[in-house]
């Protein structure tokens, strides 16, 4: 395998690495939730703003998506076996980041409107 395949393998197969994006997608979560149900966010405005963040992070899970789904083939020999925790960090990594992406989007929204 190529350096950083070798390297991403390394981290992607790491049962700790898992638990830190799990600890890590549990407040992202709840502030999302929290941004969500704001009363300032109830009206036109803040729904717009919504949307929009929503539909910047949707692209971003849509395009990293297939990037993993293109690379996971390059970066696994014949020899090794994908699993649990290889799989649970990469789909955990994945909805973390979004979940960054659309609240990092909704502050940057609400600066610009």
């Amino acid at each position: 395998m190529l350096p950083l395949y070798e390297f991403l393998w390394s981290i992607f197969n790491n049962r700790m690495t898992l638990v830190v994006g799990a600890w890590a997608g549990l407040p992202l979560t709840v502030l999302l939730l929290i941004m969500f149900v704001r009363k300032k966010n109830r009206d036109e405005r803040g729904w717009k703003i919504i949307g929009k963040a929503s539909v910047i992070s949707f692209l971003y899970f849509i395009v990293v998506a297939n990037l993993l789904a293109k690379t996971v083939g390059t970066m696994v020999p014949d020899t090794l076996e994908v699993g649990y925790f290889f799989c649970g960090n990469v789909i955990q990594w994945l909805y973390d980041t979004m979940i960054l992406i659309e609240i990092i989007a909704i502050l940057i929204f609400r600066k610009i409107e």
